[in-house]
């Protein structure tokens, strides 16, 4: 008879039961990086639906506006089509004329308006100012990436610092005839 003997492995026992911690906290990593990358997919997905969604609406509103300046409908948006000019042709006994038609388009300047003038036909003052806005607006950024100083000190810094306001405010109070005087006049 073949008999099989079970070793005992007195390593692999103590690293079982003193194990329970590494491996809870294992598990608890592992959930946390298939949380965060779930996160990631889901945001990923939104925005891809997003796009499409922009990319649709695009196309809906561009047909509209071919629509209402009188192009031909279609019911899908295939670009904006690069048009040749017009030729008509006229033709009399003696001449034959060829008309080709040119127009220099801006939908803008329909729905708004002709153009404004540009910053520098404004007066002097306006321009300057302009200019100085401006500079503050670039000079922000710069301000807000230094980090804070951050100033620790010791419990008996923070102590005498407390007695040092606490006096200044009752000195102040004093001199403003507040509280602090009335009781000193009490005495």
């Amino acid at each position: 008879m073949n008999r099989s003997a079970i070793l005992f492995d007195d390593a692999a026992r103590h690293e079982f039961l003193t194990g329970f911690h590494k491996r809870k906290l294992a598990k608890k990593e592992a959930a946390k990086k298939k949380a965060i990358e779930r996160d990631k997919q889901q945001r990923q997905q939104e925005r891809r639906e997003q796009r499409q969604m922009l990319r649709e609406r695009a196309a809906q509103n561009a047909a509209e506006v071919e629509k209402a300046y009188g192009a031909a409908a279609s019911e899908e948006w295939h670009g904006v089509i690069d048009n040749q000019p017009e030729e008509e042709q006229y033709e009399d006994e003696d001449v034959l004329a060829t008309v080709a038609i040119v127009e220099d388009f801006d939908p803008d300047t329909l729905l708004h308006g002709p153009s404004r003038p540009a910053v520098s036909n404004l007066e002097p003052a306006e321009e300057k100012k302009q200019k100085k806005q401006k500079k503050t607006i670039e000079s922000e950024p710069s301000k807000r990436t230094k980090p804070k100083k951050i100033k620790y000190q010791t419990k008996a810094a923070r102590k005498s610092e407390r007695v040092k306001q606490h006096a200044r405010r009752t000195e102040k109070a004093e001199l403003a005839g507040g509280r602090a005087s009335r009781r000193k006049h009490r005495k």
